[in-house]
């Protein structure tokens, strides 16, 4: 398993909204779990993949693509903190 989070400071939900429209409807091949919401000051992105692979496949054919069509919401994926992820517990959610 592999993990990014990523906080974009001064970031609100709507704007997040923003992001994610650009992202498309459906869920991200290698996606195990999205995590988002609210921190002080912007918002923060948890998410957990399969393999860094799947994650950099996703960066490149659509985060990057999303991010520069969203730029005014304050994405930065360069910003993005990586984590091996041990343990994922829980039901997995679809991805909206």
């Amino acid at each position: 398993m592999f993990g990014v989070v990523q906080d974009m400071p001064a970031v609100s939900e709507a704007e997040y909204h923003l992001v994610e429209q650009h992202l498309g409807p459906d869920r991200p091949a290698g996606l195990v779990a999205h995590v988002s919401g609210p921190i002080d000051g912007g918002w923060r992105v948890i998410n957990v993949w399969h393999s860094e692979d799947d994650f950099r496949r996703f960066q490149s054919e659509r985060l990057l693509r999303a991010a520069g069509l969203a730029a005014q919401a304050g994405l930065d994926p360069t910003k993005a903190a990586r984590f091996t992820a041990l343990t994922v517990a829980g039901d997995e959610m679809p991805f909206q």
